[in-house]
């Protein structure tokens, strides 16, 4: 960036220089680590390089105070334990060219963000609590920017989804975001309390916030993955238990692709194979094994593939009986470029309900199960598409 296409932006968080049109680096809060995140004094911040930590990018058409463009905040997905902001599936640049101010919000991953210790809050998680900070930071700051403030979309991917689902809960939501898009959402099988005698065993040290900072990053890394290795067919850290029935009552769009974890390593063996169907079926916990299994087969021969992205995935969006349903073409994250990288019905329909649009198609119900899919070509209304996922879990 040339120093004369650089700018400084005054508002409440400072001063800030990037721009003008992609801050890529603003620091919205700090935190030791294990501990719960703080808010920032004002300061100067130059926004031109890249810094990894509790930081968010943002992307705008003009940062203008009081232009008013509706505002994206986007949180990446990544099973709870990596992902960046800064993943290019994710780029801005087409919905800064339609008139949308992003945020791309990076939170902490893995044991640092997810694991619970004695002393937390029920239902509270530092990486989710991150992200208050990162909605927060919006409501203060965003005008300066461009955005409005009332006006904000609140998108997440895979675990991202998962995470703004949470966020949309009675006990998290504070009216910083008025309309959730939950792209693939995923959630883990089993609480964290289930699981903390696994990593005990596997770090040789007590899961306590004074314990595991005195680990060193090797270390620490070394015993998560020993521990994450057991849960191999499922997500080792996340919030639980997800429960539809407490989320605010706000528009909402959930989706799932067609073929979610095809590129699923272990269910691509077995699938090559033409094997394990029904192990994969006993150990995700499918009911009416035997029914899943024919429906599974009368689509293609990618059974344990779809097991697992039925499981993983899918399961949670047949779980979530309202709002406007979308089933994308392709596999787990194949949505990302359709929606933010190709001027493509997909990013249409994102970009005309993040502008206030109500969906064109009827909203889901379990009087109504209707979907829009876009698998076959031009967007057309379907009757119940996930039934079978719908009947196995």
């Amino acid at each position: 960036m040339s120093a004369t296409s650089a700018i400084t932006v005054t508002c409440p968080a400072g001063e800030i220089t990037g721009g003008p049109h992609f801050f890529r680096s603003i620091p919205y809060a700090r935190a030791r680590a294990f501990h719960d995140a703080e808010k920032l004094e004002p300061m100067r911040i130059d926004a031109t390089g890249m810094h990894e930590g509790l930081y968010l990018s943002l992307s705008t058409p003009q940062a203008r105070f009081g232009a008013d463009a509706p505002v994206i905040v986007f949180i990446h997905g990544g099973g709870y334990e990596s992902g960046t902001r800064e993943d290019p599936r994710n780029d801005p640049k087409l919905f800064r060219k339609h008139g949308v101010v992003m945020v791309s919000v990076d939170y902490r991953v893995g044991l640092d963000g997810f694991a619970r210790f004695h002393d937390d809050e029920p239902n509270r998680y530092r990486g989710l609590d991150d992200c208050v900070l990162a909605l927060e930071w919006v409501q203060k700051n965003i005008e300066h920017f461009g955005g409005d403030p009332t006006n904000v979309t609140l998108i997440g991917q895979s675990a991202g989804a998962g995470m703004a689902l949470w966020l949309a809960r009675p006990d998290h939501y504070k009216g910083a975001f008025r309309r959730l898009i939950a792209l693939s959402p995923s959630f883990p099988r089993q609480p964290f309390k289930a699981r903390k005698a696994a990593l005990r065993r596997a770090l040789g040290k007590p899961v306590t916030r004074a314990s595991l900072a005195k680990l060193t990053p090797a270390r620490l890394a070394a015993g998560y993955k020993r521990f994450a290795r057991r849960y191999f067919n499922d997500l080792a850290l996340g919030p639980f238990p997800y429960d539809p029935n407490e989320l605010a009552e706000i528009d909402l769009i959930i989706s799932s692709t067609r073929d979610e974890m095809y590129n699923h390593g272990i269910g691509q063996w077995f699938d090559n194979r033409k094997l394990g169907a029904g192990l994969a079926a006993r150990l995700m916990g499918v009911i009416n094994r035997e029914a899943y299994i024919k429906a599974a087969r009368s689509i293609d021969d990618r059974v344990v593939g779809r097991t697992i992205g039925d499981a993983m995935i899918r399961k949670f969006v047949a779980q979530t009986e309202k709002g406007w349903w979308i089933e994308f073409p392709g596999r787990h994250c194949d949505d990302l470029t359709q929606i933010f990288c190709e001027d493509s019905e997909a990013h249409r329909i994102v970009l005309s309900f993040v502008q206030g649009e109500t969906p064109t198609w009827p909203a889901y119900s379990p009087e109504n199960r209707v979907a829009l899919s876009l698998v076959d070509g031009p967007g057309q209304v379907v009757s119940d598409p996930l039934k079978m996922v719908r009947l196995a879990f």
